[in-house]
């Protein structure tokens, strides 16, 4: 399958879990606390190369891939590098590049998991919790009674059958934005672009 072909079914996935989040948030209220970043501080974030193949194909079709790749390479943190934390808060910030975020910060908050007993649980951050504990526990009832909520093993199932190798092998979230890059970078490296090469703007 070829990168075009790969970064649409991405797109596609995400295009699907943003309509089943949105009418989450429409039928009960559930929402972010305005400016928080708190989710991104955390130095252990995971996520598949996959999810971030359709930022790396922007940043090749507007020219900007080298670039951002050597500053990846010498950023030794372990905090998200699209994350933009607000100078001296640690709970506060926002994505740099928020249409291409990947699919564990679009999941996250908003989504269910499994026990092992098979029963969907809701899984939100604390302060979502603590603040909006009626929200959430509305939502819980309504799984309960079979009104379903964006199931986290549902959309990385779909993932995986994009690409096993990229959307399977969990990693740090800068290892897989680099990753993302380098297979984009090598699959053109002896490849004709594609058409609108370098004609979008940042």
């Amino acid at each position: 399958m070829s990168i075009v072909r790969k970064v649409k079914s991405v797109e596609k996935i995400f295009a699907a879990l943003d309509q089943e989040m949105n009418s989450l948030r429409d039928r009960s209220g559930l929402h972010c606390i305005s400016g928080c970043g708190k989710c991104c501080f955390k130095a252990d974030i995971e996520a598949t190369p996959l999810e971030f193949l359709p930022y790396a194909f922007h940043l090749f079709l507007t020219k900007r891939i080298d670039e951002f790749y050597q500053n990846l390479l010498l950023n030794e943190s372990s905090i998200c590098t699209l994350f933009n934390p607000v100078k001296d808060s640690l709970d506060k910030g926002g994505c740099s590049q928020y249409a291409y975020r990947g699919l564990i910060c679009r999941l996250f908050g908003y989504s269910a998991t499994r026990d092992k007993n098979g029963k969907a649980r809701f899984i939100t951050c604390k302060l979502m919790k603590a603040g909006q504990a009626d929200t959430i526990a509305k939502i819980e009832e309504d799984m309960e009674a079979g009104i379903p909520s964006p199931m986290m093993s549902d959309y990385y199932f779909r993932l995986r059958s994009i690409d096993t190798e990229l959307g399977t092998k969990m990693m740090p979230i800068n290892k897989a934005i680099r990753q993302a890059i380098e297979v984009v970078m090598s699959y053109y490296a002896y490849r004709r672009p594609p058409a609108g090469y370098g004609n979008l703007s940042a």
